[in-house]
């Protein structure tokens, strides 16, 4: 085996793997190197491999940035893999594929090298100077002007982002109206059901209707009084006013709600109606009229006087109070914990010849917001550094 004589030593040469890297490799890396202060880059190397008396010799004439490699790693992944060799078939098919250097803007002095599925750091190599015809090729292609980015239709992309300022919009209306109720629908801050108010003077009007009501409820609270304590002729016309009077208020009902501000229930004074007073004063008036006329004797009875014996007092039997069977308390069912949904796994797609991320997003999502993310995963520093062929990941 005939061993290349111009040659530069970097670093100590390992006794049994030596390392020989052809001159436009060297150029290469160092111009990737100049990229990977900020970001670590993967680059692939491909050459031929012999052994003689025991030593391995490498002979490396080709180099390719790997998208798929991230980090250093002592066993290649299957996507790596493949990556490996769609560039080796496209670039370097005449050598193979003998391992990687991560490039992290400091000075090369040694390379991961792979032998059955297993990657070890060798550390020194030296340089050479030969007629490199497939990296040289490979070097003007990678130089070459990017491709102009491909054109939206801008109708098209108008429409796009129109739907997406209404789901935004959309979004914002229902966020909007969570806040405002953060208790449920019809729940004031307090977390007491209040009353709703769906039109103007909505609380007022409900409020209106409960003291008419709670002056019916007054009213007949009074006849029913007045016929206890005498059962006189004036009995019926009173019953007729009372019943006149809450014939009007039956149509209004005792709203279910009542608002509630500030920990407060907001309640006026209640004011009978002028047909209530009427039908009372007719009353008092028909009685005095009776009491006048000896028809009626009104009960008379000083605090401490006692009723004579042998007068028949009326006296009810006491009623018993009714007693409620107790309430079985709601027991509430186990609420199912949630389950997380299965996280997606990215589909490999291959640029085509005038591909962008732009345009990629837009084609398979409707937006172009996924870039960021499509860098981030694939690794890709610069969104318009993107190859025909090359092989990226979309979320």
């Amino acid at each position: 085996m005939e061993l290349p004589k111009n040659v530069t030593q970097i670093g100590e040469p390992d006794r049994y793997c030596k390392i020989y890297v052809e001159d436009y490799v060297i150029s290469y890396l160092k111009q990737l190197n100049g990229y990977a202060t900020d970001k670590e880059m993967a680059v692939g190397l491909y050459g031929v491999r012999q052994e003689e008396a025991g030593v391995t010799y490498l002979f490396l004439y080709g180099a390719c940035r790997l998208n798929f490699l991230q980090r250093e790693s002592r066993h290649l992944s299957q996507a790596v893999q493949q990556e490996a060799e769609e560039l080796r078939r496209k670039h370097f098919s005449q050598y193979t594929f003998l391992g990687y250097r991560i490039l992290n803007g400091e000075m090369v002095e040694g390379f991961h090298i792979c032998e059955q599925g297993v990657c070890r750091y060798i550390e020194g190599y030296a340089q050479f100077y030969e007629k490199n015809d497939s990296m040289l090729a490979f070097m003007l292609e990678d130089r070459r002007e990017e491709p102009r980015p491909e054109e939206v239709d801008q109708g098209k992309y108008e429409e796009v982002k129109k739907r997406q300022e209404e789901r935004r919009q959309q979004s914002e209306e229902q966020s909007g109206q969570a806040r405002l109720l953060p208790f449920g629908p019809g729940r004031s801050e307090s977390g007491k059901r209040g009353l709703k108010k769906d039109a103007p003077g909505g609380f007022e009007k409900n409020l209106r209707k409960m003291k008419y009501t709670a002056a019916a409820v007054f009213a007949v609270l009074l006849v029913a009084g007045f016929a206890v304590m005498n059962g006189g002729t004036g009995l019926s016309d009173l019953r007729s006013s009372a019943r006149q009077v809450v014939d009007q208020l039956t149509t209004q009902r005792l709203p279910d709600t009542m608002e509630v501000t500030n920990n407060k229930n907001q309640a006026g004074s209640i004011v009978t109606e002028d047909k209530l007073t009427d039908a009372i004063a007719k009353e008092n008036e028909s009685v005095l009229q009776a009491a006048g006329s000896g028809g009626v004797s009104l009960p008379s009875q000083t605090p401490g006087e006692t009723q004579p014996e042998g007068s028949a007092v009326p006296t009810e039997a006491p009623t018993p109070e009714p007693t409620e069977a107790p309430t079985p308390e709601p027991t509430e069912a186990p609420t199912p914990e949630p389950t997380e949904a299965p996280t997606p796994e990215p589909v490999s797609y291959t640029v085509k010849r005038g591909d962008t991320l732009i345009g990629i997003c837009l084609a398979r999502y409707g937006t172009d917001k996924k870039v960021a993310e499509i860098c981030s995963l694939n690794g890709i520093s610069n969104p318009d550094d993107i190859k025909e062929g090359q092989k990226i990941l979309l979320p």
